[in-house]
């Protein structure tokens, strides 16, 4: 049986609400409850108000920049709380709030929860773990990738990118940091299990969309660190004046730009 406790303690809510978390009372007047985004009419209207405030030309490209913020908003607390703090977070659509808040085409946004309870890690510790993934993305990105192709056709190649990027750099750059040594075989078996092609019960697909974009890393021009340069290009060059890229943009290798982070 899961056991479920609320709340977190001061500590781990601070680390979490670092990445956005936050209770459901303080969400954003632009806001909707995420599950409306399944609803064609309900997405489009939203992305369709997004769309000035972020810069975007067209609707594929709000749709994939929209995607590359959830996505970090999701998976962020759940992954941090699931491999660092053995803590479990309900991150389906139904228990998630999305915001679109924008300054200056910044985004002010946050995940509030309606649950913000969590589960102890159980004695059987990879059931409870596929669990937690498999709201984060049978529950969550793996609808919210396939309504917003149908809808805009951004390809679900860039959509699902977005999805492994984050993925990439919030073990990587953050959960791996400073980690105790003695939660390092726990983290590093986490990381391998959602990169595993032969994981894909927790996407509710027939391949796992993200071990494709894990490959090596290489140094880049203007990068003191390796970078793993992506495969395809997320468009966030097209909703900046002048155009920025991503510092692993594809496009950065083809001719010279100015890197930026996205």
């Amino acid at each position: 049986m899961t056991e479920y406790r609320h709340p977190f303690s001061p500590e781990a809510w601070q680390q979490l609400a670092a990445f956005g978390l936050k209770d459901c009372t303080a969400r954003s007047p632009l806001s909707l409850d995420a599950v409306g985004l399944t609803e064609d009419a309900t997405c489009m209207q939203i992305l369709q108000a997004i769309m000035p405030a972020l810069g975007a030309p067209n609707l594929k490209v709000t749709a994939s920049l929209v995607l590359k913020r959830f996505a970090f908003l999701t998976l962020a607390p759940l992954l941090y709380a699931m491999s660092r703090l053995n803590q479990g977070l309900d991150v389906s659509l139904n228990n998630c709030v999305f915001e679109y808040p924008l300054e200056n085409r910044i985004w002010r946004s946050g995940l509030p929860l309606k649950n913000v309870r969590f589960s102890l890690v159980s004695e059987e510790r990879e059931p409870w773990r596929e669990t937690l993934l498999r709201q984060a993305f049978q529950g969550n990105l793996s609808q919210l990738v396939s309504q917003l192709h149908r809808l805009t056709r951004t390809p679900e190649k860039v959509l699902w990118e977005n999805v492994a990027v984050r993925v990439f750099s919030i073990y990587e750059r953050r959960i791996m940091i400073g980690m105790p040594d003695e939660i390092t075989a726990q983290v590093q078996a986490d990381y391998r299990f959602l990169l595993n092609p032969q994981t894909t019960d927790i996407f509710g697909l027939k391949v796992n969309p993200l071990s494709g974009f894990h490959h090596r890393k290489i140094k880049a021009p203007g990068c003191d660190e390796p970078v793993r340069v992506r495969r395809t290009c997320c468009y966030y060059y097209r909703a900046t004046e002048p155009a920025r890229y991503c510092s692993n943009c594809p496009l950065l290798f083809r001719q010279p730009h100015d890197s930026g982070d996205c």
